[in-house]
């Protein structure tokens, strides 16, 4: 895959943004702001993210996917 069709991010973000950026909603980036996993500074009323907080974010979750483990069942 070439890399120069990818733009950089900007830098600094907002809840939207990096919502859409990580593929999921912005109540679940809400959560991770709320639980101290992902940094936020507040400018007046709004929330913004610096890409580097992100990036660090990403870099720092697990990287391998589990699946759920399947119970036998009893007789």
């Amino acid at each position: 895959m070439n890399s120069s069709i990818t733009k950089p991010l900007p830098l600094i973000m907002t809840t939207a943004e990096v919502a859409e950026l990580l593929r999921c909603s912005v109540t679940t980036i809400e959560r991770y702001v709320f639980a101290h996993q992902l940094v936020a500074v507040r400018i007046g009323r709004e929330r913004r993210f610096r890409a580097d907080d992100v990036v660090e974010f990403v870099a720092s979750r697990p990287s391998n996917i589990r699946t759920p483990i399947r119970r036998q069942r009893r007789p």
